[in-house]
Formats: structure tokens, sequence, C-alpha cells
């Protein structure tokens, strides 16, 4: 599998989300540290994740502290014991009321913080669950990647997948995947050509001179293959342009075409 496929295929969300097997996290673990790209794109997944969690942290309203303690500096009397030690019953009831109203304010600030804080945790709660409904869209994005690509790793992976290079001799150079033991066979979508407006890309199949649709080319495939019915005795796979959407029984203008090699 090419490394754009690999980074496409969903495992490195859910390495860094701790869901794959460990066969799956031996095969990524190897990719990492054989490929720089593979490093760095986990990486920047990681830094993405990070960046979540700070962005979720909450502060106290700047300025609180200097409030109180702004506050206690012109109070300073009513924190202190008096002077003279023959001080009278009405200087310490004055104390005790300058006290009173320094710690009513100090608990009149610590409630309209608490209030504050309250309805700041509210609109972060909702920020938050925003942000967890966005991150959990991208893992089943990730998700339904990988539950396509799987089956095309493990038809590349097979010893008897063979590619056969459907080509013009020219610019066009498509790669068809195709496995009679597996039955299976799939179109490499980075090689196709995007046709001229108005015009649109079917698949075939050569079976004994006569070509039979394998359907229309999806340039916009999840994950860039697309699985291509398997027909057997296959000799080669083409390419033609049509006017129709939908395709033509027989193909109209053949643009590129490839040999299976046997044996």
């Amino acid at each position: 599998m090419d490394l754009q496929s690999f980074i496409q295929s969903g495992l490195l969300e859910a390495y860094v989300a701790g869901q794959c097997t460990a066969s799956e996290r031996q095969e990524v673990d190897q990719m990492v540290s054989q490929h720089p790209e593979i490093r760095a794109e986990l990486d920047k997944i990681e830094r993405a994740l990070e960046q979540l969690a700070l962005a979720n942290a909450i502060e106290p309203p700047p300025g609180l502290k200097n409030r109180i303690l702004d506050q206690l500096e012109k109070e300073p009397l009513a924190l202190q014991r008096p002077d003279m030690p023959t001080a009278t019953v009405a200087s310490t009831g004055r104390s005790n009321v300058r006290l009173y109203q320094v710690l009513t304010l100090i608990g009149a600030v610590l409630a309209s913080f608490f209030f504050w804080r309250s309805m700041f945790l509210s609109a972060e709660k909702e920020q938050l669950n925003n942000k967890v409904i966005a991150l959990q869209t991208q893992v089943d994005d990730c998700a339904k990647r990988r539950e396509h690509t799987e089956p095309m790793a493990k038809l590349l992976r097979d010893t008897d997948t063979h590619p056969v290079k459907v080509t013009d001799g020219k610019a066009y150079n498509i790669t068809v995947y195709t496995n009679d033991v597996r039955q299976e066979c799939a179109l490499d979508i980075s090689g196709v050509p995007v046709p001229a407006p108005g015009k649109y890309l079917q698949a075939w199949g050569i079976v004994d001179g006569v070509p039979v649709s394998l359907g229309m080319v999806q340039l916009n495939a999840l994950g860039g293959w697309q699985p291509l019915p398997y027909k057997e005795n296959i000799q080669a796979f083409a390419i033609s342009e049509e006017s129709n959407p939908q395709g033509n029984p027989t193909p109209t203008v053949v643009i590129a075409m490839g040999k299976l090699q046997q044996g």
C-alpha cells in the first residue's frame, strides 16, 4: 500500500485513540519507523487532540485577586489589634464592624466569582459538546474510510493479486488490481484522468475478445479505490470515454487498455 493510502486508511486515528488491534499497532509502529511522512502525520493527529484539551482549560476572571487585595488595603484597621492596651469597647466594636464589612465584601466577590464561573462552565460545556460531536464525526469518517480501504489493503497484500497497467502509451497510466483466487478486482483512482466536461469514464473487462462493462468510474471513490465487479476469464481491461453518464453497452471511445499477464 502506498503512503497516501495508508494515511487515509484511518489506522493512524485509531492508533491515537487506542482502538487498534495488536497487529495493527505493530503495522503502524513499523510504518512510523520507516517513513518520516507517517511519523509527521501521527504527530499532527496527536497535536490536534492536545490542542483540543488545552482549548477547554478554565481560568478565574482577571483582576479577582487584585480586587480583594485593594479592598484589604482600604480597611487596614479591620485586621489589626489596637496599639493602645487600654482600648475601649467602642474601638473594638468599630474594628469588628470593619472586619465584618471586609469579610462580607470578600464573600460577595467570591459569590460573584462562583456565579460567573458556573455560567462560564455552562458555556464551556456546550462548546466542548460541540467539539466532541465534531471530533466524533471525524472518527466516524475515519472508520468509514477504514472499512472501505481495509478490503483494498488485504487485496494488495495478497501474493495472488496481479496489477494490470491500463494505458494509452502516453499520458494515461491507470492500474487495475485483480485476484482470481479471491475473485476480487479494484481500480486505483489516483491514475485516472479527469474527463472533459460532459464526458464520463466507463471501465471494461475484455472476455474472449468481447468488452464487458464493469461500471462507471467514480472519481470521488472513498479512499481513492473503487471496487470493480469480478469477471472470470478476463484477458484485458479498458477505460472508455462516454457521453452518457449511465454508460453504454459497448465502448464509444477507448482511451486506455492493458492486458493481463498470465503466469
